[in-house]
């Protein structure tokens, strides 16, 4: 994307973002998805010229070229899905903060019924002060039940503010950490595949014959089977790769080890940070059954009540 496309689009956002707010979290939300596309338009790009390269080399009397460039194709269609699966948790990623922005529409929402319960109540204090001088007692009353009754909705909406306030910063908390943590290990993994398939890609390279100081005519190509078991070597250590070992080796040889972790999707009522015995031994339990609305995180400011992821074959002449 070239730079004024890109300034457009972020302008754009900026524009959407002003009758709603959280311009910031939008923009967040919006540069993630760039991420994204690029990452998709430069996988494109690579199968692109690995097939150009496929068929320049099907076109060259070289039987090197032919079968070096037939398995370089192969491991990049190794190297395409890992790079479909990373934009997969990038887009994870991504719609994590979609929900943290939906969760602060929430807070807005009782915010607002908040400011409005506030206005009412405002309203029936300056009637009922007006009526008062006019000695007029039954219209004060009245305004005074209406008053009584204002009076307990900004009460229950101030506290449906806090409620929602601390429940969604619990929310924003797991979901970041989660995020972040899922994020991660998609980097750690395509790296992980990355250093495989290209190591193997090295030794492919390595098969075509070193012509220096020797008679094209006499150099043989004798790597057809090496380079097949270089490829059929990544896909068994990608088959049995797993993330959360964070190495290429059978996960037969993991004893012990937990799987990957993993947790639901939040529910709009799930915001519990808290755990029986320690909060840093085990994962959130993000069951909406579960949720706990009075854990706020160390050093995090919460309001309370009162504060409203290999057959020799001969080169051809040259």
């Amino acid at each position: 994307m070239n730079k004024a496309g890109k300034t457009l689009r972020r302008s754009s956002v900026r524009l959407k973002a002003i009758g709603s707010g959280h311009t910031d979290l939008n923009m967040v939300i919006s540069q993630l998805k760039d991420v994204r596309s690029s990452a998709k338009a430069f996988m494109m790009a690579q199968n692109t010229a690995v097939q150009d390269l496929l068929k320049w080399s099907s076109n060259c009397e070289n039987r090197a070229f032919q079968d070096v460039f037939i398995q370089l194709n192969e491991l990049n269609t190794l190297w395409a899905e890992a790079q479909r699966d990373f934009t997969d948790h990038l887009k994870e990623f991504s719609s994590q903060f979609e929900l943290i922005l939906e969760g602060e529409k929430h807070v807005d929402q009782a915010r607002n019924r908040l400011n409005s319960c506030e206005q009412v109540e405002t309203k029936l204090r300056k009637e009922l002060k007006k009526a008062a001088k006019k000695s007029q007692s039954e219209e004060v009353r009245q305004l005074e039940m209406r008053l009584a009754q204002a009076e307990r909705s900004r009460d229950l909406a101030q506290l449906e503010v806090v409620d929602r306030i601390q429940e969604n910063e619990s929310v924003k908390m797991i979901r970041v950490k989660e995020g972040l943590l899922k994020l991660s290990e998609s980097y750690v993994e395509l790296a992980h595949k990355c250093n495989v398939i290209y190591d193997a890609q090295k030794d492919i390279a390595h098969e075509i014959p070193d012509v220096h100081g020797k008679d094209i005519h006499e150099v043989k190509y004798t790597g057809t089977q090496a380079t097949r078991q270089a490829v059929s070597r990544v896909k068994d250590l990608l088959r049995q790769y797993r993330r959360s070992s964070y190495n290429m080796i059978p996960s037969s040889t993991l004893h012990g080890e937990p799987p990957p972790p993993y947790y639901p999707s939040l529910s709009e009522g799930a915001c519990s940070l808290s755990h029986e015995d320690n909060p840093h031994d085990a994962p959130p339990n993000l069951s909406p059954s579960n949720s706990s609305r009075e854990i706020s995180p160390t050093g995090l400011n919460l309001p309370n009540a009162s504060d409203v992821e290999n057959s020799p074959t001969n080169l051809p002449h040259v």
